[in-house]
């Protein structure tokens, strides 16, 4: 993790413009004064003032905030780095992690910030504990669409993930196809904007075991990753198409059963 500024004292208004971060800040008991507008996990969250997406930082929005703390998603608002840093007290800006294990050292570092050092542990030590299954699938390719195709890479927190919970992945993977897909895979998770695919994914599904999931089921590692990664698995052993009642479909309130397991 990137830290730009001083962290003196417990940050009090912080900001996030990394969702899989909100999600576990709101599970910690941070309060957020404002989020990116991909931070929807918990609910709670849309609520607060939109600061900006991905790839573009309001910065007036998040100056009128006066944050003490912002965190950002490392590389891609790499260049919002030292434009932010003019206007909160400290920047942390936190790499995508590489696997699970990454993940966890990344909640237990931003628990720290907050010195809620044993409550980081507990939440991740369950995280960790929810990604487990049995064996079900070897060979296993995710896709994430967005302009281009998106294949998790190899050494992903992605598939690092599907294989703790029984979706062994395919190794020597690079993450992006721009033209056309990996050719062999034995299961494919498939991260879809809709329950409709277009001709050349029909195709290419065509034959090969595999589920659709809907957008940002897989494309996180916030808290709710391990619950959905667990009715994934559950739908890849059941021999179903599609999974439907995931976090960004749900878009669970903190009280509600989904975060049950974190309580």
């Amino acid at each position: 993790m990137i830290l730009v500024g001083e962290v003196s004292e417990v940050p009090k208004r912080v900001i996030s413009l990394n969702p899989s971060v909100s999600e576990f800040l709101a599970l910690l008991g941070v309060e957020l004064v404002g989020r990116d507008v991909y931070s929807k996990r918990p609910r709670e969250l849309l609520s607060l003032p939109k600061v900006g997406t991905f790839v573009k930082v309001e910065l007036e929005t998040l100056a009128s905030l006066k944050p003490d703390l912002v965190v950002l998603y490392y590389p891609v608002q790499r260049e919002y780095l030292e434009p932010v840093a003019k206007y909160a007290k400290a920047v942390a800006a936190v790499p995508t992690p590489m696997n699970v294990d990454q993940v966890v050292g990344v909640f237990r570092a931003i628990s720290r910030i907050f010195d809620r050092d044993e409550e980081g542990d507990r939440l991740a030590g369950i995280y960790r504990d929810l990604l487990r299954g049995p064996p079900l699938y070897e060979n296993v390719l995710a896709v994430i669409k967005f302009d281009v195709y998106h294949v998790a890479c190899s050494n992903s927190y992605i598939a690092d993930a599907l294989s703790r919970v029984g979706l062994r992945y395919m190794r020597g993977l690079p993450c992006v196809f721009r033209d056309k897909l990996p050719p062999s895979a034995d299961f494919v998770v498939f991260e879809s904007s809709g329950r409709s695919l277009i001709e050349s994914e029909v195709a290419f599904l065509a034959g090969r075991r595999h589920v659709v999931t809907p957008n940002d089921t897989i494309a996180h590692y916030g808290p709710s990753l391990p619950l959905d990664l667990q009715r994934v698995a559950k739908a890849a052993a059941a021999g179903a198409r599609f999974v439907s009642e995931v976090s960004s479909v749900l878009l669970p309130w903190l009280r509600d059963n989904w975060y049950k397991p974190y309580r």
